[in-house]
């Protein structure tokens, strides 16, 4: 059997015997990478939604990132600069962080959720195919904690763009002039995001939520006692 020479040797164009010889390492060597090759982390499981009938205001992200899956708990990135806004705002009755989700859903009036539900570590790696398959089941998610919250403020540019195609202005934030189907009594907000990577939007992002909380507390009446919490758990 004749040794097998390099690639670029002439003789390997020759010899069936060493091409052959030389095929059989190259898979054995594709074979040894795919071993070896680390493994995709296993899915974390998502965050569950805090919503209950009646709730002041619905923040809607786009997506749980993975630190905030991780941790259990919304917004929950150091740099994601959600919690100082709201502290800021007014909204909450003390200054607030991540841990304190599901205590300003159950007493505050606040509650939380995202369109799609699958952890991501970065936004944009959510497709438009998943925002079509996942809206409607937002909108059922909405419509379940019915009466519906005075307010839905989405707290990304693109999370209110993709449930409401064409509706808002480029550079529009604040209250914007449509319904969520379900939720038709319910005011539609948008935020830019609070994410670290979208600091250029801090002053607009401040001045939404102290809009927001001064319509909240001035312009509309209040409401009976908060209903038990509807909690749904994505698999």
């Amino acid at each position: 059997m004749p040794r097998c020479c390099s690639p670029r040797s002439s003789c390997c164009s020759r010899s069936p015997s060493c091409s052959s010889a030389w095929r059989s390492r190259a898979r054995a060597r594709a074979s040894c990478a795919d071993v070896s090759a680390p493994h995709s982390a296993p899915a974390l499981p998502t965050l569950p939604d805090l919503l209950r009938p009646g709730l002041d205001v619905v923040f809607v992200g786009i997506n749980p990132g993975e630190q905030s899956a991780r941790r259990g708990h919304y917004y929950a990135h150091p740099g994601n600069a959600f919690w100082r806004l709201l502290s800021a705002s007014g909204l909450a009755p003390r200054e607030v962080q991540p841990a304190d989700d599901r205590w300003l859903s159950e007493v505050c009036g606040i509650g939380f959720t995202d369109v799609v539900k699958r952890v991501v570590t970065d936004s944009t790696q959510v497709t438009r195919a998943e925002f079509l398959d996942a809206i409607p089941l937002f909108r059922e998610r909405m419509a379940a904690a019915s009466p519906s919250p005075r307010a839905v403020c989405f707290t990304a540019g693109r999370a209110f763009d993709e449930v409401f195609p064409g509706m808002r202005a480029a550079s529009a934030w604040g209250r914007q002039p449509v319904t969520l189907a379900g939720s038709e009594d319910s005011e539609v907000w948008v935020m830019p995001s609070t994410s670290g990577l979208a600091a250029k939007w801090r002053a607009e992002g401040r001045q939404v939520f102290a809009d927001l909380a001064a319509r909240l507390h001035a312009s509309l009446t209040p409401r009976a006692p908060l209903a038990p919490a509807v909690e749904a758990v994505h698999a």
